[in-house]
């Protein structure tokens, strides 16, 4: 027996089978998440497994067989939004095996609509946000108020802790996470999303100042808590000792506080650490200088995804993200002449938009030229103001959480204010197809892949893109 199991649930199929970007897409990657709460078990003195169904042939008979070999006092799954349904179907074979399994859900949704997973599931409990040390706390004293973070079933009644809200205020502190769990040698990225494999992921700090409308922050809040740049190395120089050659760091800000970036990047390169990294979770392009880039581009990154939505200053004035345009053309173009191979994210689909302001955006992207522009359909999520402010005007159409996923048109999900769903799933097709079947742009990406070794890699994601 173990005290606890964590599980990562199988979502590539479900998630990812007919998105335009599959091909970019790792069918599995390492879960920082459940890594990280593995962390705490373990400093805690407990025993604690990872099992990753995401690389399984058959997740479910590999779940009844780990139950059985294992059988673990508490089972702990993570759950973003499209995935609760098959979470729940996970709950009801781990109660088959053993009904004495106490269920513990976390993630996105679970914190998200915690009186919802509870009342339609078999989960015992939900913790919301933070969980680093909460799943040893319960291992200890059981489901208890006292405990900060919870909501849990006891003889058919809800109960939720005393203290909601509760993160790690000095996450300096926090265990590493434990990758030595992972058989990192199953997790091999395509090439056109990362230049070497395994990859590791990477969290410096936590939280994120913007109050974008269509963002969740109930797991890390809108505090910024940042990672001492000694114990971010630290990090780094355990993942190149795990094996790990390429790192990917999932910050919401990673650039906040722009001179700890660079003191990190200077650091790298003093200590000559070698591997190649990008920051993933994206960079706000109104916090990034000329010289935080070249010392990027020094230290080993080599790519600068940038969050910018719309090409249309009215709709980032709705949104909440707080930047300019201005300031997007001015960032990309640094990055660029830092070497740096840019990547921008758009939407379509936002509250308000019209055929001008998408449009706009097309142009915008075209514009900016990036080495990659990736386009996605605005969807509403639980515990975003958007999906609030939606559910509360009549727009919302369903609760199926399965069909709230990026691979799909959510025609399904919502109606919209301005825009037909056959106006927005025509654009966000032409979107694709106007931005990369441009002349200028195929002659630029063959030569820059050729020289980075990635052209084959690029030339597979094409074929199998669903243009």
């Amino acid at each position: 027996m173990i005290d606890v199991l964590l599980i990562n649930p199988p979502y590539y199929k479900d998630i990812f089978s007919k998105s335009k970007v599959r091909s970019a897409i790792a069918p599995g990657a390492t879960a920082l998440g459940l890594a990280s709460v593995a962390g705490g078990v373990i400093e805690s003195g407990h025993t604690v497994k990872i099992l990753d169904l995401n690389i399984e042939k058959d997740p479910d008979k590999c779940l009844v067989d780990v139950l059985k070999e294992l059988n673990p006092r508490y089972a702990g799954i993570t759950s973003t939004t499209p995935l609760i349904k098959k979470v729940y179907e996970l709950t009801d074979i781990i109660k088959s095996i053993n009904r004495d399994i106490s269920v513990v859900a976390g993630g996105p949704h679970p914190s998200a609509l915690p009186l919802e997973v509870l009342e339609e599931s078999k989960i015992d409990c939900v913790v919301r946000g933070e969980g680093d040390f909460v799943l040893s706390s319960i291992i200890e004293k059981g489901f208890s108020t006292e405990i900060p973070n919870l909501y849990f079933k006891r003889d058919g009644r809800i109960f939720k802790s005393n203290e909601q809200n509760y993160v790690v205020n000095d996450i300096d502190k926090l265990p590493f996470p434990a990758y030595e769990l992972f058989d990192i040698r199953k997790y091999v990225q395509p090439r056109i999303s990362a230049r070497k494999s395994p990859v590791g992921y990477l969290e410096t700090s936590r939280g994120c100042y913007g109050k974008c409308i269509f963002c969740n922050k109930n797991i890390h809040g809108c505090q910024m808590r940042m990672k001492s740049p000694a114990r971010v190395i630290g990090e780094i120089e355990r993942l190149l000792r795990l094996g790990f050659r390429e790192i990917h760091i999932i910050d919401d800000v990673f650039t906040a506080d722009m001179k700890r970036a660079q003191t990190i990047c200077e650091e790298i390169i003093h200590r000559k650490l070698k591997f190649s990294w990008y920051p993933r979770g994206g960079i706000r392009v109104d916090r990034v200088n000329a010289e935080l880039l070249k010392v990027m581009k020094r230290a080993g990154c080599y790519r600068i995804p940038f969050g910018i939505e719309s090409g249309s200053q009215r709709i980032i004035d709705i949104i909440g993200k707080h930047i300019t345009l201005e300031q997007a053309e001015k960032a990309v173009k640094l990055a660029k002449e830092a070497g740096l191979e840019t990547e921008c994210y758009f939407m379509i689909g936002l509250p308000g938009e019209t055929v001008d302001d998408i449009n706009k955006t097309m142009e915008f992207s075209i514009k900016l030229n990036p080495d990659y522009a990736k386009f996605a359909v605005t969807i509403p999520l639980p515990g975003t103001s958007m999906f609030e402010s939606m559910e509360k005007k009549g727009q919302i159409k369903t609760r199926d959480w399965s069909k709230f996923n990026f691979s799909a048109s959510p025609k399904e999900l919502y109606n919209h204010d301005t825009l037909s769903w056959e106006m927005i799933d025509n654009y966000y097709n032409m979107l694709h197809r106007k931005y990369y079947f441009r002349l200028g742009y195929v002659l630029k990406t063959i030569y820059r892949t050729l020289r980075n070794g990635t052209f084959l890699a690029h030339v597979k994601a094409f074929i199998h893109t669903r243009w």
